[in-house]
Parts: structure tokens; sequence; C-alpha cells
């Protein structure tokens, strides 16, 4: 019986041809700091790099310092609005763009559409194309929530528009899409892991590390520093973290500290606070706010806990990882059990997860055996080049595929 990963790859074509030079063009919502939004930022700098031409387009324009800046000056940015509107507010600005813009979309090879918006503007460049009669660009879509914990009718409207792109992709498998991909054998679609650079950069020193602890309010006898670095939504459940924390101060005492580094809603962060308040935990508990570089933040940990949906992990924890930051993960999946093929050891329980955390921490040999491991798991099936690759694989048969 054939994988989900074979499955997926019915109708792609393996082509070793140098691929000539490409106008490809990234659709989402903003330039926000989250893992999709990353993933089109290491795509798109290294498109770039290879001389194909890359525009990002997104709905609106946000503080340049999110991630408008991650960029390289060959990648161009452009909005489809210059006024931030949000929720459905921002569609309605869709169409009346097109109309103005479709001799520049007619020029170019792909167009590659990332989260809902990137979808609903991916399918409105589909039906001008079928109106028309034009075979480019071709239109690509990554799904980036898979296994997320998504409302049904969303995730139905996601697999509407998926089986009508000239190519899918899927950042991993779940049995959702798979039964999907059954279902349009047809569809060109490919199973293409995140990946990131992997940094060469010397870690911060120790003066940096220390006035940083000390920005904090991080005592300096402070032994240990458990934290996270990702975006506070309501989505990504921060309070989880808590309780975790609350079970490791109760056995470390005073000699652990933790850090959950990331911007996000006020309202999000009032409600992170009264949980912690309500453990005791407000001198223990750090929220420096939106971490624009997370290298910083990151050179203070002894250990980093993530979220995990199934085997799945998020960007943040990739460049965790790669920091040689020994890992553990909250899995949102109750039922989900972690085998011996899973990198990041996960639980859903918060005291079983304190209590692999508290062995850690008290134990420098298994953190460093963990972190090398863990670093040599993302150098091996998670960098930018890997995914870059298969990528513009993909790009070439879905632009032969759509000229037939």
């Amino acid at each position: 019986m054939q994988s989900a990963r074979e499955r997926s790859a019915k109708g792609y074509v393996e082509i070793v041809r140098d691929s000539q030079n490409m106008k490809i063009v990234h659709i989402l919502p903003s330039l926000n700091r989250g893992g999709a939004e990353r993933v089109v930022a290491e795509l798109a700098n290294s498109s770039v790099k290879e001389k194909h031409e890359v525009t990002v387009l997104a709905a609106h324009q946000v503080d340049a310092a999110l991630l408008r800046t991650s960029f390289l000056p060959a990648v161009q940015v452009r909005y489809i609005s210059e006024a931030k509107k949000f929720g459905v507010k921002r569609y309605f600005n869709i169409v009346p763009w097109l109309f103005r813009n479709f001799s520049w979309l007619a020029e170019k090879d792909i167009i590659h559409c990332h989260l809902t918006f990137g979808s609903v503007v991916g399918e409105a460049i589909h039906i001008w194309k079928k109106i028309s009669g034009r075979k480019k660009p071709a239109v690509v879509e990554t799904y980036h929530a898979v296994g997320m914990n998504t409302s049904k009718y969303l995730r139905w409207l996601h697999s509407q528009l998926a089986a009508r792109r000239d190519a899918f992709a899927l950042m991993a498998e779940d049995e959702y899409w798979n039964a999907f991909l059954m279902k349009h054998p047809n569809l060109l679609s490919k199973i293409i892991p995140n990946g990131i650079s992997i940094s060469d950069q010397e870690p911060a020193d120790q003066e940096m590390r220390l006035n940083y602890r000390r920005e904090l309010g991080i005592p300096d006898d402070c032994k240990f520093i458990v934290g996270t670095v990702g975006n506070l939504r309501q989505d990504r459940q921060p309070w989880l973290y808590i309780e975790i924390f609350s079970e490791m101060a109760r056995v470390l005492g005073s000699k652990v500290h933790f850090v959950i580094a990331g911007g996000g809603k006020e309202s999000e962060f009032d409600h992170l606070k009264l949980v912690i308040n309500k453990h005791g935990l407000e001198d223990r508990v750090h929220l420096p706010g939106l971490a624009l570089n997370p290298d910083i933040p990151r050179s203070i940990m002894d250990l980093y806990l993530t979220l995990n949906v199934g085997p799945l992990t998020g960007i943040a924890a990739l460049e965790a990882a790669s920091s040689l930051l020994p890992i553990l993960a909250i899995q949102l999946r109750a039922e989900y059990n972690c085998g011996s093929e899973d990198w990041i050891w996960s639980s859903s329980n918060p005291v079983k997860l304190a209590e692999k955390a508290i062995e850690l921490i008290q134990s420098p040999v298994d953190r460093k055996a963990l972190a090398e491991k863990q670093a040599g798991y993302v150098r091996a099936h998670h960098t930018t080049e890997m995914m870059m690759k298969t990528y513009f694989k993909l790009y070439q048969v879905a632009i032969e595929r759509a000229q037939q």
C-alpha cells in the first residue's frame, strides 16, 4: 500500500535540468512574524539569491520592524491596500486590485498562495485565468495549518480552494489531508517540510546575556531559565505553559525562572498575567514582549518549550533546535502518544512534562546530548536549501502542466 507521502507525489515529476529564471509572487495576509510568514521570507530570500524575480504581496502594510526588514533588498514588496483593514474588510479590495493589475500578473510564472487570504486571492486569479483563457501564471498553494485546530467549515473551504490549484503543498501529513489527496489523485501535490536558514553567527556573549537577564528582572543567582518564543495568540494557548512552570517552580524553588517572549494583543497579555498571578508566579515568569531578534531571549535559556500537534512543531522550535537549545513540547492532541520516531518529546499532561523538564534541567549531560541530537535532526530534514529545492521542482512541473 502506498504511503501518504507517495500518494501526494502522484503526478510529481523529478526535473533535473537547471530551472530558468522565474517570476514569482508570494501572497499572504500581512508581514507579521508568524510561522507561515517566515517560511515566505525564507523562500523569497533564497529565490532572489538564485536570480529569480520575487514579489511579496500582502493585504496591507504593518510595522516594518515585524517582518519587512527580514527580506533581502532584491525582494519586492507590494500591498493590495494602503489602509490597514482587518477581518472580512481586507477581502473587499481584492477584485479592484486585480482589475488594476491584470497585465502585471500575466507576466508572472508562479503565484504562490499562503493562508486563507492568499488562497482567496489565488482563487480570484484562477477564475480570471479561466475566463480569459490564459495558461499562466500557475497558481500554487501551501497549506500551513496541517494538524491545527481549525473549524470544520474553514477546513472545508480550504479543501474546496485547494482542489482547484495548479499545485498544492502540505508542510506535513495528517489524516484529513491524506484523505483529501486520495480523493484528488490528479492534483499535483507534494509534502514539503518547513525549512530554516542555519545561522553561522556567533551566540550572544556573556555580557549581553547578563544584561538581558537583568533587563527582565532575573536575579544573577538564578541558576536555570526555561522559556519559549512565539506569538501570544488565543489559538496557541500560551497559558498552558504556566501550569508546567508552576510545577517546576514548586520542585526547583528559586533556582529557576521562566520567559515567554513574543508579541500579541493586549487582551492576551492581560489573560496570561491573570493566570500567572493565579499560580503565584508574578515574580518568576517574565514577559518581555515582541522579540525582534529571537536569538537574544533564546541565548539565556537552558531549556526550550514549544507546542506540538502530533509530531508537528513550528518554525520557532526549529530555530531553537538549530541554536543547540534542548526542546520539549506541550502536546495539543490529547490522544497522541509520543513515539520513538518523534524528535521532540511531548506530552499533554503538564505534570509529566514538568517532570521531564526537571530531569533535563538537573542533568547538563542529558541536556547537551538532546540538544545535539535535535540540532542534527533539523540540519538533516529542515533546511531552507532542502525546502527551496523541492518547491522549485514543484513550480517547474506546475508551469509545464498549466501550459498543456
